[in-house]
């Protein structure tokens, strides 16, 4: 699978949620899997939308990479997936619209690939412009 990355607005709403609800161990990892331009960007609205915790995480995270700007990353939507099947599993499917919201066709298509992606996560697709024909799924 080549390297999908995700636009900066869909990876502020998800941190937001996480910060939200708390959940700090997946944002480190979501941040973990960031270049450090998306860091940075994200750290221009950290103190206004994050909670402390999650805009410490945020500057460790950049102060570990250093100026390093090729060092390849993790998949950044193999992070947001788990995240989303997380939330759908916990009950946050309002959190889940937002972020697809926030998603352009390209990564919805990327995301509507992802063979690990939740059933329901994949029918919220659908709404935000991912068109029926290029979905995988066989089923009826």
């Amino acid at each position: 699978m080549r390297r999908i990355t995700v636009n900066q607005g869909a990876l502020v709403e998800t941190l937001i949620h996480l910060s939200n609800f708390r959940q700090y161990t997946m944002a480190e990892s979501l941040l973990r899997a960031c270049a450090r331009e998306q860091l940075q960007a994200s750290l221009d609205v950290a103190e206004r939308a994050f909670s402390k915790r999650l805009t410490y995480s945020l500057e460790r995270q950049l102060k570990r990479m250093g100026d390093s700007t090729d060092k390849v990353k993790g998949v950044l939507l193999a992070e947001l997936m788990k995240i989303l099947n997380t939330w759908c599993m916990e009950g946050h499917r309002s959190a889940i619209r937002c972020v697809l919201m926030e998603l352009t066709l390209g990564e919805l298509t990327a995301l509507a690939h992802m063979h690990e992606l939740d059933r329901e996560v994949y029918s919220m697709l659908h709404e935000y412009g991912l068109p029926y024909e290029s979905s995988p799924c066989q089923c009826r």
